[in-house]
């Protein structure tokens, strides 16, 4: 068939997907962001079992090592049935064709994670050394941060900022010694 051919036939082809992106548009709106109505009562559980492990340590039971595994353990998995809670609340919604759920289950923008951010919890941060705090950011960003939540979080974005810089500089250094 030759190049010219070829390029007909892709040059429609892009003209055909082109005229149904433009048919088939999505928006999405802050109502599309759905908190999962049973999030209070996981957290209010997880809570509950972090107070359980607090009290075997006051006790002496525990050290303080095995406090702060479980206690990380506790949460994370509080994080993970928050998360699946806000997923099949969106998988629900207009029957499936939430914009936000759709939009991350095809792979086109976002993802569970930070999709957990917007409508469930932000969940667990670190510290500016990478150690993980213990007591977890349970608001989202549609429901708002306080200003301890705001500050606790930006230890991260500041340590991702910072590490940026500086592999970018390890990277520039190193081709400088390539050449």
């Amino acid at each position: 068939f030759g190049n010219e051919k070829t390029a007909e036939l892709l040059d429609r082809i892009k003209s055909l997907g082109y005229s149904f992106a433009r048919r088939a548009g999505m928006t999405v709106a802050i109502a599309d962001i759905k908190v999962p109505e049973v999030k209070t009562g996981l957290l209010d559980t997880a809570e509950q079992e972090v107070e359980k492990v607090s009290r075997l340590y006051r006790r002496g039971l525990i050290t303080e090592e095995e406090r702060y595994r479980k206690t990380i353990q506790l949460w994370t998995k509080a994080t993970e049935d928050v998360t699946d809670a806000m997923m099949d609340n969106m998988a629900c919604d207009k029957d499936g064709f939430n914009p936000v759920y759709m939009m991350a289950i095809s792979g086109a923008r976002g993802n569970k994670q930070q999709i957990r951010q917007l409508a469930g919890m932000r969940g667990l941060m670190a510290d500016p050394s990478g150690r993980i705090i213990d007591l977890p950011i349970k608001a989202n960003f549609k429901e708002g941060l306080t200003v301890l939540d705001y500050f606790t979080s930006s230890h991260g974005a500041r340590k991702g900022l910072a590490d940026t810089a500086l592999r970018t500089a390890d990277s520039g250094y190193l081709t400088r010694r390539l050449v």
